[in-house]
């Protein structure tokens, strides 16, 4: 009984870190377009200008 207690908080402890490096993935994901958008569109406003 206690080895299946054990299992499952390892279990539990094992999807939760899943989790949180899924969240950041998307969020330096996120981080990474973001800059790219603002650096794309400050040259278009850039070569726009001239």
């Amino acid at each position: 009984m206690r080895a299946d207690s054990m299992l499952t908080l390892a279990e539990n402890d094992l999807s939760d870190m899943r989790d949180v490096f899924e969240m950041g993935t998307y969020v330096v994901v996120i981080i990474v377009s973001a800059l790219i958008m603002i650096l794309w569109l400050k040259r278009r406003g850039r070569s726009k200008k001239k």
